[in-house]
């Protein structure tokens, strides 16, 4: 007779009953019912389910203990064992964390732990959850204060053995398993958490595509708009020496009265603020300042222009060449060349390559540029002009605090985070100096007019490299930011590039710290401020106004200066149409509801409130707004496990981390390894209209090379895995939120069929839904210019390029895509559909071609016919090509 068998022939149903009633809590419950109510301490009911076990033998079928247990009475019977053990706050999280056990031993099909598997039921609790009756895969892995709230190894092989189950082997000590742990949990977060900073309360959240793109897309706003004047405030500071010695006076002198000058106070506001120095000597100091700043912005703020499209555009015009995206690629490559090295025969050749420009029209139009900026005024910052950029006074913890230093400091980090989002490098890896990137002439033919060089960065790959250079390619526009970083931080070309070093820095190179602070600095900016946000405020001001106006009561003084603001941003009619993205609202949403647990965990430990606020707390002496967050949004656990302490412990760095983590579990910030996943879901969504403009016009220009070196990184392939799964389920997001509107192809309609009898779906049934079809139903992805290929596992041998049943998407081309059943078109694929549709156009017309090549290329005209239509049926060409394909037919029937 089986252990199982013989634990179920001698169960105590009265023991049972007794052990249910004596457990805190228990609201009346009975034994043989599927579902257990209990009260806990602070008044709150909750229920455990046990309904969801009924199906094990079912679930896993070719499981050896799946049909040898009664997993109801099992489940219960371990679980009032467990807790017996704590309080009410651990019951749920007892029983989920027990149903999981269940999962990864039959997932695995063992009947017992042992050494030798235990990593495989480690890895799976920790990136698995019980959710809904059932198991679902996690894109991070759980925090340590879940993972030791739902399994403990210990108590469960004290449950197991006291009902005679042999489940665990003896020689798994709980040391053993610890000491797995310590390896398993940096290989699951490519290196970005160690076990101590793991058990120390560290998160790995991601912040993906879909939500951080707008980070992503403030950063490198904010970078390209304040750089110019950032520019200029840092050459002024660190030029206190010369202009100390232009006035003949001490460097100490200067350096009283330069933050104020860059503030924009008055000869006369600076007197009155200091009256330890002379009328004269502040004048001085005030002429000097204000001359070398506004040199220096006239040319950050010239420099800035020539790159911004606008002046591109016209500037290649004026040059003769159309405004195509090719020539203004080229022409900002040249100019930022010329701009910064001033080689005249280098820029000769550029010019002289492909469509001639002469020198002196280069030469003529550089001048026009230069005089219409140096008239345009150039005023000292105020302080309103801070304020307006989104500075507050004090706010951001830098070595002076002022407004100028402020900004600087912004913008560099700014600049450091759109580095880690365009290349997508661990944050170990950016400490590389100006001489370390390399530039070569460009021999691709594709893209070698546009981008006539190519630029790598020599540098370190610690983790993968060790203390061996590699050569890593970079976009034009990445160099672009570490030229304009290595600007800003004064940086020598031996020195990094991208952020300042100080003198007591024994290891300038080290990026570690830099990267990780630096990537999460604008996070409280871009929920205030990002333009996105502050239109979908005005959006949201707009529709309270019209429901004041809809009730028929007058506007107050201060709604009609509202209404006015308003429509002088967009008519009445425009607001009345206007259109919400969907991805925005929620991040607008989320980002809004989340900030003030962030902004209590971004705050400097060393800020006088937050000096022993866990002490604080538990004596009712922490600020009011902070402690309503923490009774809010700390688990009930947590909150009986901190009253429970000395205040020695509850000083300690370990607790604060812990009780900190529980506090934003599940909120989404930036992090460096977030985004490498962004960067990898980047790639396949470059072609993606839902993914913003940011990731078209910074993607589409990543070469072959720096995709295959990110997933050839054997330490990148989990999360590269993670990322397709995640673009996947944000594609069919997408589709479901939209709709279907704006999509056509042959996967299209599979979606669509799909859907039309669940068109009605809560926002968590949608994801629910998508991540089913990312993780079951949809095999693999990949992008292309005309669309995504979503490769269905069922249909796989049914692909237009498989050969022998076998897929083989290497040999992609529009005229197999675009009839494909795995085929899933945008509007954004559109125009380049239409392009590659041309050449087969001429063919349908020409006398000459044969019969037999005409019928292939009408078969791709039509298919691309049917997808413009769908997509845009007003587009221009359609009546084109719906006349090629009349006269073909008419031909045909002839």
């Amino acid at each position: 007779m089986t252990q199982s068998a013989v634990f179920f022939k001698t169960l105590d149903s009265c023991e049972a009953q007794a052990r249910l009633d004596a457990l805190p809590g228990s609201n009346n419950n009975c034994f043989g019912s599927m579902t257990w109510q209990f009260e806990g301490q602070r008044g709150a009911s909750f229920t455990i389910d046990f309904n969801d076990m009924l199906g094990m033998s079912d679930r896993y079928p070719d499981w050896p203990l799946a049909h040898k247990v009664d997993w109801v009475v099992l489940t219960k019977r371990i679980w009032l064992i467990l807790a017996s053990m704590t309080t009410p706050s651990q019951y749920v999280p007892r029983v989920s964390g027990l149903k999981l056990f269940w999962a990864a031993m039959a997932h695995h099909n063992l009947t017992q732990l042992t050494r030798d598997n235990c990593v495989l039921v480690l890895e799976f609790l920790l990136m698995h959850v019980w959710r809904q009756g059932g198991v679902s895969e996690n894109l991070s892995i759980k925090s340590s204060g879940s993972f030791s709230a739902q399994t403990p190894f210990k108590a469960w092989r004290v449950a197991l053995a006291s009902l005679g189950l042999d489940w665990f082997a003896r020689s798994l000590t709980d040391s053993f398993i610890n000491k797995q742990l310590k390896t398993l949990i940096p290989a699951l977060t490519d290196d970005e958490l160690t076990s101590k900073d793991w058990y120390e309360g560290g998160s790995y959240d991601l912040l993906t595509l879909d939500h951080g793109r707008y980070y992503v897309e403030h950063c490198l706003t904010f970078f390209e708009k304040q750089y110019p004047l950032a520019m200029a405030l840092a050459s002024t500071f660190r030029a206190t020496p010369v202009l100390a010695a232009s006035c003949s006076y001490k460097q100490g002198t200067v350096t009283q009265f330069i933050n104020l000058c860059l503030q924009g106070y008055t000869v006369e506001e600076i007197c009155c603020l200091s009256s330890s120095y002379s009328a004269t000597t502040v004048r001085n100091v005030h002429r000097e300042v204000t001359h070398y700043f506004k040199a220096a912005y006239r040319q950050a703020r010239l420099e800035a222009a020539l790159l911004q499209d606008e002046t591109i555009t016209s500037f290649v015009s004026a040059c003769g060449l159309q405004p195509s995206s090719e020539n203004t690629d080229r022409m900002r490559v040249i100019l930022w060349d010329w701009m910064r090295r001033k080689d005249k025969t280098e820029t000769l050749r550029l010019l002289s390559e492909g469509q001639e420009v002469p020198w002196d029209v280069f030469k003529k139009q550089l001048s026009v540029v230069k005089k219409h900026f140096s008239q345009q005024p150039c005023p000292m910052p105020s302080g309103e002009d801070y304020r307006a950029i989104g500075l507050i006074k004090g706010g951001v913890k830098d070595p002076h605090g002022t407004y100028p230093r402020q900004l600087i400091s912004l913008v560099a980090k700014a600049g450091i985070t759109s580095m880690a989002a365009l290349t997508g490098w661990r944050r170990s890896e950016f400490g590389f100096p100006r001489s370390a990137i390399k530039r070569t002439r460009n021999d691709d033919k594709l893209d070698q007019y546009a981008f006539p060089w190519r630029y790598q960065v020599n540098w370190y790959v610690y983790k993968t490299g060790g203390d061996v250079r590699e050569l890593r390619e970079i976009s034009f526009s990445t160099f672009l930011i570490a030229e304009k970083m290595q600007a800003l931080v004064g940086a020598t070309d031996e020195q990094p590039c991208l952020y300042a070093v100080h003198k007591k820095n024994n290891n300038p190179s080290n990026s570690y710290e830099q990267v990780g602070s630096g990537v999460r600095a604008l996070w409280g900016h871009f929920v205030n401020h990002y333009s996105g946000f502050k239109q979908l405020d005005d959006w949201t001001s707009w529709q309270l106004l019209q429901e004041v106006r809809d009730s028929g009561k007058p506007f107050t003084a201060a709604e009609k200066q509202e209404y006015e603001r308003l429509v002088e941003q967009l008519s009445a009619e425009e607001w009345s149409n206007f259109s919400i993205d969907a991805n925005l609202k929620e991040a607008w949403r989320r980002s809004r509801d989340e900030w003030p647990r962030l902004s209590l965990f971004l705050t400097q430990a060393s800020t006088k409130d937050k000096r022993d606020w866990l002490i604080h707390y538990c004596d009712g002496a922490l600020r009011s707004d902070w402690k309503d967050l923490l009774d809010a949004h700390l688990p009930e656990n947590t909150k009986e496990w901190i009253q429970s302490l000395p205040k020695n412990v509850l000083r300690a760095r370990e607790t604060s981390r812990t009780v900190m983590n529980d506090l934003i579990e599940g909120t989404l910030y930036p992090s460096p390894h977030a985004f490498r996943h962004m960067w990898a879901e980047a790639v396949y969504r470059r072609f993606d209209g839902d993914a913003g403009w940011m990731i078209r016009s910074q993607f589409k220009h990543i070469s072959r090379s720096m995709w295959l070196a990110y997933i050839r990184d054997k330490d990148n392939r989990f999360g590269h895995e993670r990322a397709k799964a995640q673009v996947i389920s944000s594609l069919v997001h997408n589709y479901l939120r939209h709709q279907g509107e704006g999509y056509a192809g042959q996967l299209h309609t599979w979606l669509r069929r799909l859907f039309k009898k669940t068109a009605v779906l809560s926002p968590e049934e949608q994801e629910k839904i998508a991540h089913h079809l990312a993780t079951v139903e949809i095999e693999n992805i990949k992008s292309n210019p005309w669309g995504y290929c979503l490769l269905k596992r069922r249909t796989r041998s049914k692909a237009k390029c498989a050969v022998m049943g076998e897929p083989m998407r290497h040999n992609a081309s529009p005229d197999l895509c675009l009839g494909c059943i795995h085929n899933l078109m945008q509007a954004e694929n559109v125009e380049w559909a239409l392009f590659h549709a041309a050449t087969h156009v001429m063919a349908l017309r020409n006398p000459i071609v044969p019969a037999i090549f005409k019928a292939s290329s009408y078969d791709l005209v039509q298919n691309v016919t049917r997808h413009v239509c769908t997509l845009n049926p007003k587009h221009e060409a359609l009546s084109e090509l719906q006349e090629v394909l009349d006269d073909y037919r008419a031909s045909r029937a002839a």
